[in-house]
């Protein structure tokens, strides 16, 4: 999520504590999906509905706690400026976020966070159709070098050459929706810029969340299903980290590193979160990641540095 940020001295000693707060969103994001993972595995049946609303309604509350401590009571907040919230958080919490945890259902948390390294450039692409502006060639040869990287890595599971990575029957399907999932959340991301110069961070956020909490709640109230029992330790666990550290503790630190580094060093978490996430899912989990997806990523990435270190 953006932040409004100040320009760091580049002559300036940067704190230790800076480095502190890269490390966690290298490592916090790059876990995400694992813990999404470990979370609808356990022994406790929870719906993609019910873990997101948990989620959403529990990290809008510790970011309000949060904001109020930081910054006061919130003014009242327009109607505009509701509406950007409720969008941009269905965008990025229901559609975005909901959807690539509806895939973890049926796909490995490596292919998911793989298969998300390409926001970056869906972030690129829909800024330059909502400005009406024509790419440099520069930015053109990323953004379709890295759409090559994407088919990569998703070829194994379109083709059923790697059964570990997916569920038979569900390549198709989980494809299609990571690559919506993406896209909505860079939807998101660009839609409340307006916002987040009007209000403090950890407001927007609490708000966007709520918005996607009550959005949530509905649908899982509509599904039917069992309230969850039986909870496992690893899968409170799992949901404790997505609550306090993917959501509030991600977002805090991600604001400290936007108002420290350089935007440069700051992007550098949408190289490193799908290299984490790939090598927690192998250790953690025992997934196997088909070598052609891992070409794939890595053709990712580097699209990704063609396409953020483009001329000014």
């Amino acid at each position: 999520m953006a932040s409004e940020t100040a320009d760091p001295t580049p002559s300036a000693g940067i704190p230790l504590a800076a480095y502190g707060h890269l490390l966690t969103i290298y490592l916090v994001w790059g876990a995400a999906y694992l813990a999404v993972k470990v979370c609808i595995s356990g022994p406790a049946y929870i719906t993609v509905f019910q873990l997101q609303s948990g989620r959403m309604w529990c990290a809008a509350l510790l970011l309000a706690l949060l904001a109020t401590v930081r910054h006061g009571r919130p003014k009242r907040p327009s109607a505009r400026d509701l509406g950007i919230c409720a969008a941009s958080g269905l965008l990025m919490w229901v559609a975005g976020n909901g959807l690539a945890t509806l895939a973890s259902r049926h796909a490995a948390s490596s292919f998911i966070v793989m298969a998300l390294g390409a926001i970056p450039l869906w972030s690129c692409m829909l800024d330059l159709l909502i400005e009406r502006a024509v790419p440099s060639g520069r930015v053109l040869a990323g953004l379709l070098l890295g759409l090559a990287g994407l088919f990569l890595v998703m070829a194994p599971a379109l083709t059923d050459a790697s059964r570990a990575i997916i569920e038979p029957g569900y390549a198709g399907f989980t494809a299609a929706i990571l690559v919506i999932a993406g896209i909505s959340w860079s939807l998101g991301t660009i839609v409340q810029r307006p916002l987040l110069r009007r209000v403090p961070v950890e407001w927007a956020a609490s708000f966007q969340m709520t918005a996607a909490a009550l959005v949530l709640s509905m649908l899982a109230l509509g599904e039917g299903s069992a309230p969850p029992s039986g909870f496992g330790t690893h899968q409170l666990l799992a949901f404790g980290f997505l609550v306090v550290f993917a959501s509030v503790i991600g977002l805090t630190s991600y604001i400290k590193v936007l108002r420290t580094f350089r935007p440069v060093v700051a992007s550098t978490f949408a190289y490193v979160n799908p290299v984490v996430g790939v090598l927690l899912g192998t250790a953690l989990l025992g997934e196997t990641p088909a070598p052609i997806s891992l070409a794939g990523l890595m053709v990712v990435l580097v699209s990704i540095g063609i396409v953020l270190t483009r001329p000014t």
